[in-house]
Protein backbone atom coordinates (compact mmCIF):
# COMPACT_ATOMS: atom_id res chain seq x y z
CA UNK A 1 0.00 0.00 0.00
CA UNK A 2 1.13 3.64 -1.05
CA UNK A 3 1.37 5.43 2.02
CA UNK A 4 -0.64 8.36 0.11
CA UNK A 5 -3.52 5.46 0.65
CA UNK A 6 -2.31 4.56 3.83
CA UNK A 7 -2.59 7.93 5.57
CA UNK A 8 -6.39 8.57 5.51
CA UNK A 9 -6.66 5.25 7.31
CA UNK A 10 -4.99 6.10 10.09
CA UNK A 11 -6.33 9.84 9.69
CA UNK A 12 -9.97 8.03 10.42
CA UNK A 13 -8.80 6.37 12.74
CA UNK A 14 -7.88 9.16 14.93
CA UNK A 15 -10.94 10.83 14.16
CA UNK A 16 -13.10 7.89 15.05
CA UNK A 17 -11.34 7.01 18.18
CA UNK A 18 -11.08 10.34 19.65
CA UNK A 19 -14.71 10.94 19.23
CA UNK A 20 -15.41 7.84 20.90
CA UNK A 21 -13.30 8.35 23.57
CA UNK A 22 -14.35 11.54 24.29
CA UNK A 23 -17.65 10.47 24.04
CA UNK A 24 -17.25 8.22 26.78
CA UNK A 25 -16.06 10.68 29.53
CA UNK A 26 -18.75 12.71 28.36
CA UNK A 27 -16.79 15.49 26.34
CA UNK A 28 -17.28 17.13 23.67
CA UNK A 29 -14.65 16.69 21.03
CA UNK A 30 -14.34 18.81 17.28
CA UNK A 31 -11.51 17.50 15.54
CA UNK A 32 -9.91 19.59 12.81
CA UNK A 33 -11.93 20.06 9.73
CA UNK A 34 -9.25 18.77 7.12
CA UNK A 35 -9.28 15.69 9.09
CA UNK A 36 -12.53 15.18 9.68
CA UNK A 37 -12.73 15.61 5.56
CA UNK A 38 -10.61 13.08 5.35
CA UNK A 39 -12.40 10.46 7.44
CA UNK A 40 -15.66 11.28 5.82
CA UNK A 41 -13.49 11.14 2.68
CA UNK A 42 -12.51 7.86 3.01
CA UNK A 43 -15.95 6.74 4.43
CA UNK A 44 -18.00 7.51 1.56
CA UNK A 45 -14.82 6.06 -0.99
CA UNK A 46 -15.27 2.79 1.08
CA UNK A 47 -19.63 2.85 0.82
CA UNK A 48 -19.37 3.31 -2.96
CA UNK A 49 -16.67 0.35 -3.39
CA UNK A 50 -18.77 -1.52 -1.42
CA UNK A 51 -22.26 -0.59 -3.61
CA UNK A 52 -23.77 0.64 -0.66
CA UNK A 53 -23.05 4.87 -1.84
CA UNK A 54 -26.76 5.21 -2.10
CA UNK A 55 -27.99 3.80 1.04
CA UNK A 56 -24.72 6.42 2.57
CA UNK A 57 -25.86 9.35 0.19
CA UNK A 58 -29.97 9.09 1.15
CA UNK A 59 -29.25 8.85 4.76
CA UNK A 60 -26.70 11.64 4.63
CA UNK A 61 -29.75 13.51 2.37
CA UNK A 62 -31.86 13.08 4.99
CA UNK A 63 -33.99 10.80 3.39
CA UNK A 64 -33.01 7.58 4.67
CA UNK A 65 -32.31 6.22 7.91
CA UNK A 66 -28.68 5.79 8.83
CA UNK A 67 -27.80 1.89 9.39
CA UNK A 68 -25.25 1.31 12.12
CA UNK A 69 -24.19 -1.50 9.49
CA UNK A 70 -23.36 0.21 6.76
CA UNK A 71 -20.01 -0.40 6.10
CA UNK A 72 -19.55 -3.84 7.75
CA UNK A 73 -22.23 -5.98 4.75
CA UNK A 74 -21.19 -5.97 1.46
CA UNK A 75 -23.99 -5.44 -0.87
CA UNK A 76 -25.44 -9.04 -0.88
CA UNK A 77 -25.99 -8.56 2.98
Amino acid sequence: MRLADYLPTRTFELVVHTLDLAAAVGRVSRAPESAMSVALGLFSEVAARSGRAEELLMALAGRAPFPSNLLALGPDS
